[in-house]
Order: structure tokens, then sequence, then C-alpha cells
């Protein structure tokens, strides 16, 4: 009885709780057809519905992104949905954006509202975010933005971005904590962050505070430790707070060393047949009792590994393994050579250059399609992406291909936001004074990989321009070509009272021979005139009679000539660091002709070179030689032959033309023979990022063997000698390197003309 009861009290309840309509209608559609939310309704006419059939209804229809609000109203027997539509946006735009570009802010937003879109807020508020990041990223971290809707008829609205960028975020301090081997200063010259210090005034980009920074940060300390004998460091703990004004960050590192390590024992074996270990262990540099170095480590594994894969064995590998002796601070490497699967690369793909061009990227490739999947070609294909700097970031990933033995390689790459620098500066030297110069790099134009560059330079004495277009894959093949044009005046009031103006056009080639060894061969055709500074004097020497002895000499230097030289440049480089070597060697050999067409003929040949030897961590020593010879044929002058002195290279002490014939009254007129030989020894005298090296140096050399008659030149083949100091700013504020140079003569000619100080920094 109980039993029948119950059933009876739930059919009761299910009937209250149920209801029934007889239609259903949309109120508030404007844009939407009731056809596309049809299929979200699912109560039904003239059928029994319930709170859950109401429910599952609004989140079908919530689900379409239509609509804004949703409301069911029971009129009698109908009912009512009532829809607010979202509205549709018109049109995006920004205010207060100077530190980027509104094309920029739009690839932010990557068509996630814009014309024709529906508003949606969860959007815009995961906008704001991308906004805040970007907007940390180039340094602004009290960067305000604030959405703005303004309305239109027709349920359409603008949205406006409104933004407050306020004022980059410098770094105020930096704390390093846990470092006991290395100071402060030595550590923090490897952070690309920065202090925000007085004399870093030029560079204020590098004090501004940005978070990617940190990372690169970690990486920089964790491989120095790594390469100088610590392989357990760690940097345990970064943080970035901000000051009260929030205006400035203290950004500290905490890290661990651990224990310094050195190498006991180095080991080569192969597992491979037909790879003997014995004929690879000569490219394995790392000695026994040496200081841990894990950057020397994966040097030799690569070399190890190219050399193998050279000699036709691909598929193959160099595997490290390190045994720690953790009692006595030593550790063991092996190198192993081991068989990888054999598999083809099936397809490259590349994705993510917008600008720059298929062709350019596939051109750095040391791997091509169909070739055995090379671990180490792969490896350099990455290396040479990087290395042209075009991209911020390169990846290669590879995918499942047709069959089991093949890959597709995905080159991924992301293109730096520009390839272009403006450059531009003070120059000063002494043989030119004072004045400036701007100019313009694009490392990338238009996305082919030519270099386009373009300067404009004044002095006091020399100013001109100059345009250069380079492209390093000359028509797709393995050699570089470009071409230079330009005009400029050099005043030698001072030096031999002449003013000469030129203008030149110069194409040229060049190309490496092997990795160290390259070529260029340069023709130049100049067009030049060449007068005195004195417009009397002139007009004076030329009505005097040339047969008068004396007067020949000076007219021979002046008017309108034309030379036309072609030029073959050999340069060889076995230095640590072709920008700032300190151990190797270095060798240029220049042949040139002039005298296909042209007013001038002449042969030149010069040979120079540098050694750097480390005398210790911070002191090096530099060896610098050079000769030259010219054969005169027909109508050089003074500016093709050799003179020593005021460039802050040579002969340090002697003035600009100090060393060299000069005429009776003065003036140089250049030797066809000359040679140098310069001793120093190279020390920093700040930290890294400053660049200030100071040196001492002795310099010996000569320039002698005029032409010219005997009785008209004061010339000397003896040997001149000189002695002193020299400080050199590398990244000074000019924009240019500053050379300070205090020389004294050893041992001089009486028509030698000596300076004491000499002041450089030409771009």
């Amino acid at each position: 009885m109980r039993k029948i009861i119950g059933m009876i009290a739930a059919l009761y309840v299910a009937n209250v709780s149920a209801d029934v309509i007889d239609k259903i209608e949309f109120e508030g559609l404007d844009r939407v057809e009731v056809e596309a939310i049809k299929d979200c309704i699912q109560i039904t006419p003239n059928k029994h519905y319930d709170q859950s059939d109401i429910d599952a209804t609004l989140k079908a229809l919530f689900g379409k992104d239509f609509f804004s609000y949703i409301k069911f109203i029971k009129k009698g027997n109908t009912m009512v949905i009532h829809c607010v539509e979202k509205p549709m946006v018109d049109k995006v735009a920004f205010e207060g954006n100077d530190a980027t570009s509104d094309e920029v802010l739009k690839n932010v937003i990557d068509g996630r509202i814009g014309e024709g879109r529906l508003f949606s807020l969860h959007i815009v508020k995961d906008i704001l975010s991308d906004f805040q990041m970007l907007y940390k990223t180039l340094g602004y971290c009290s960067a305000i933005i604030t959405p703005k809707v303004i309305k239109h008829p027709g349920n359409k609205i603008d949205i406006v971005f409104e933004i407050i960028e306020g004022s980059k975020t410098t770094v105020k301090k930096i704390l390093l904590v846990g470092n006991k081997s290395f100071s402060d200063d030595e550590l923090k010259d490897l952070l690309s962050t920065k202090e925000a210090k007085v004399w870093r005034f030029w560079d204020y980009e590098s004090h501004v505070f940005r978070e990617d920074k940190i990372d690169v940060d970690i990486d920089n300390l964790t491989s120095f430790y790594k390469n100088n004998g610590f392989p357990f460091f760690m940097v345990t703990s970064t943080s970035a707070e901000m000051d009260f004004n929030r205006e400035s960050y203290y950004c500290t590192f905490s890290m661990e060393e651990g224990d310094r390590y050195s190498i006991k024992n180095v080991n080569l074996e192969s597992t491979v047949k037909k790879i003997k270990a014995e004929d690879f262990k000569q490219h394995i540099t790392l000695l026994n009792g040496s200081i841990y170095n894990e950057a020397q480590i994966n040097e030799n594994k690569d070399k190890i590994m190219a050399e193998v894969a050279l000699k036709d064995h691909p598929f193959t590998d160099v595997v490290v393994h390190i045994d720690y002796d953790k009692v006595n601070k030593t550790a063991d490497v092996k190198y192993s050579i081991v068989e990888r699967p054999k598999i083809f690369i099936e397809r490259i793909e590349i994705v993510g250059n917008l600008k720059t061009l298929d062709k350019v990227i596939r051109r750095e490739f040391s791997i091509h399609e169909g070739d055995a999947y090379n671990v180490y070609k792969i490896q350099r294909t990455v290396e040479r992406l990087k290395a042209i700097g075009y991209f911020d970031d390169v990846q290669v990933n590879d995918a499942s291909g047709s069959a089991n033995d093949k890959k597709v390689l995905v080159v991924s790459v992301k293109e730096k936001e520009s390839t272009a620098q403006l450059r531009f500066g003070l120059n000063v030297s002494d043989a030119n004074g004072f004045g400036g110069f701007i100019g313009l790099v694009e490392h990338n134009l238009m996305g082919t990989g030519r270099v386009l560059n373009a300067d404009v330079f004044w002095m006091q004495k020399y100013y001109g321009c100059k345009l250069n277009v380079f492209d390093p894959y000359f028509m797709d093949n393995n050699f570089g070509a470009g071409i230079s044009v330009g005009a400029h005046q050099y005043n030698r009031k001072n030096i031999d009272q002449s003013v000469t103006k030129s203008a030149f056009l110069s194409p040229y080639i060049r190309y490496g021979i092997t990795e160290n060894l390259g070529h260029r061969i340069v023709y130049t055709v100049s067009s030049n005139n060449r007068r005195w500074w004195d417009r009397k004097a002139e007009k004076l020497y030329d009505r005097i009679p040339d047969d008068i002895e004396g007067v020949y000499l000076m007219k021979d230097e002046y008017g309108k000539y034309v030379c036309s030289e072609v030029a073959s440049i050999l340069s060889y480089d076995k230095t640590d660091n072709s920008y700032e070597p300190s151990k190797g060697y270095d060798l240029s050999l220049m042949n040139a002709y002039a005298g296909i067409g042209g007013s001038v003929r002449y042969w030149k040949n010069e040979l120079s070179g540098n050694y750097y030897y480390p005398l210790t961590k911070k002191l090096t020593f530099v060896t610098t030689a050079s000769v030259g010879h010219i054969k005169e044929i027909r109508g050089t002058r003074s500016g093709h032959r050799y003179a020593l002195g005021g460039d802050g290279e040579n002969m340090r002490g002697f003035d600009s033309y100090g060393v060299g014939p000069r005429d009776q009254r003065g003036n140089s007129v250049g030797g066809n023979k000359y040679w140098t030989l310069s001793f120093e020894v190279k020390a920093p005298l700040s930290t890294r990022e400053m660049g200030i090296n100071g040196k001492i140096f002795l310099d010996f050399g000569s320039a002698w063997g005029s032409a010219y008659n005997k009785s008209l030149v004061n010339d000397s083949c003896a040997i001149r000698s000189s002695a002193g100091v020299a400080i050199e700013w590398a990244r000074s504020p000019l924009g240019v390197p500053l050379s300070f140079v205090f020389g004294f003569p050893i041992k001089k000619k009486s028509f030698d003309e000596k300076q004491t100080f000499t002041l450089t920094g030409f771009m």
C-alpha cells in the first residue's frame, strides 16, 4: 500500500514541475537569424518541459557567442526568449602608443576583435594581458592600458585602447649573492641587464628592465661558470622588485658555485666497426689536468662529429659521458662514436618567415632534401641561421615522413622586428679634424639577404658620402658581390697645400676559399681634381714655365686625373676572436694594378700581419708588421704613395704623413717603399662593457724612395722609432671607437714631423 501511495506522489510532483507551451517566440534579434539558433532550443511546443530544459537551452544559446544577455519570459502559453545581441565592432584604434606602432598592436590582437567581429569582454581582457606583456618586453612595466567603448547606432561600437606608457623602467641596482670565485664587476659584465649609470647615457636601452633579459642572464652566468671549472653551478633564484615610485627595479641573482673541477682523463672510443677512434684523437684539444670547460668539451664533440661526417659516415653520432669524482674534484670525459639508424631527409619545411625569402634561408643549410639525417649538419645549419642576424630565434624539429626511414625537418624562425640600423655619431682625428656622421644599414634588404649601407660624413678637412650594396650570394652563387659609389673632398692644406675632390665607383666580389682564407677582388675607378689650397699661388705657378727646375715637382701633383685600379686581397685569419683577438694571427696580401684606362698607372703590393699572444688572462702581447712597394709608371700622385704617422696605428709619435719624402717646402710627396714593425702590450682598463683598453708600444718603420730628383726632396730609408702609451675606447659615447695616443720619437730625421698627442675616432 505504501509503495502505491509513493508512486502516486511522485507522478504528482512530476506533473507540477513540468509545463507545456504552445509556441516559442524571440525578442531582440536583429542580425542573428532564427534558423542560426534553432538547434539550441531544448523546449518543444505541446510537450512537457522543466528547468533542466531551460538551462540546456540557455547554455547552448550562450555557446553560440552571439548574445550578451538572455531571459526566458512565459506569457500565457507562449515562451518568449528575450535576447540582447553582442555589439558589432566597427573599428579598433589606439591612442598614446609612442613606443610601438599601430601595426604591432594589431598583430598582438591577431584578429580576435576587429571590423565585423562581435564584441567579447573576455577576449578584450586577454588582449589587455597580451598588451601588458608586450610593453614589459619594451621596458614599460608601468604602462596603463584602458579600453574605451564608443557606441554607434545599429548596435555598433568602436573600441579605443587608451595607453599611458609612462617612462621606461630602469634597473637601479643588481645584487649578486653567493659568488665567491669571481667579483661582482666581472659577473656584471656578463649580464645583459645593466645598472643605470651616468656614463651609460648614450646606451639607455642597456639599463631598461626587461623580464626576458633575466633568462638570458641566467644562461650567461651558467655558461661562464661551467666554462671556468664549475660543472655544478646553478642560479638558485632570481627576483626583481620594483621600488616605491615604480620607476626602477632591484634585481637579485642568488647562486651556488659548487666546487671547481679539473680534467683527469680524456678518452675516445668507437663502437662503429668501420671507424677507428685513433683517426680522430687529434681533434681533442681538452688536456688532462686542465680546468673543466664545458664549451671546450662540446667543441671537441662537434669537431669529431664534423670530421666523422666529412669522411662519409653520416649515420653516426658522438656521445659524451662524464664521470665526476666529487672527492678529488676531477672529471673523466669519454667521447663515444656510435651508430645511428639510417634515416634520410624527405622534406624541409620553413615556417615563420614573413619577410625573409625561403631561398635566403635555404642557402644557409648544411643539409638538403634527400641527404642522410646528419645531426652535425643540422646543428651547423642552426648556427649559420643564427649568425646571419635576421632572426631572434631558430628552432629545428623533425617529424615522421612517409616511411620509417624518412624524416621531415621543420625549420621554425622568429624574425627580428627590424634588421635596419640607424647610426650616427661624431668623428675626430688629428688628420681630418672634428666632425660627424650619419648612416643607415639594412642587413636584409626586402628579405633578399642583401646589405645596404648609406653614409654621410663631414669633418673639418674631409667630407663626403657613400652608398654600398652587397649581395652575399650573388645570383645564387657561392660568392658575394657588391658595388660602392661615393664622393668626397679632402683638404690637405697643412700637408701639401692641396684640395682634392673625388668621385668613385667600385664593384667588388669576395668569397671564402677555406674556413680561414678569404679573397676579394675590387675594381675602383675614380675621377679626381686636385688643386692648390691658395688660388693665387695656383695662378702664379701656372705662369711659370715647366722647364724651370723645381716647378715640375709642384705642378706634377695637381690637375684632373682618372685612376682605374683593380686589386686582389687575400686574407687569412687564425685568431680566436675577429672583433677583439687575444690569441692567434692574421695575414693580408694586397696586389693592385692601376692603368686599365685612366691617366694613372702603377703596380702596388702590400703584405701585413698581426700576431696575438696572451701573457696572462688580461695581458695580451701584440706584434704588427707590414711592408709595401709601389712601382710608378705614369701619373702617380702623393696620395698613391706611402707616408707614415698620425693615424694612431703606425709610427705613433709622428704627425700625419710625418715620416716619408718631403719637398724643399716641407710638403709630403710620399715614397714608393715602406715597412713598419710594432710591439705592444694591451690590458683592459675598465669593465668589458665599457671597452677601455690601455697599451704600451714600441714602433719601428720607414717610408722612402721618391721618384723625384734627389736634389728636390728630402728622402731617407733610415729607421725611425717611437715609444709611448695609448688608450682605446671601443664603445665610446661618440658612436665610434676612440684612440688617445701619447707617442715620443726615439729616432727621427730632421725633416720628419713629430706629434706627441694623437686623437683618432673615425667610423
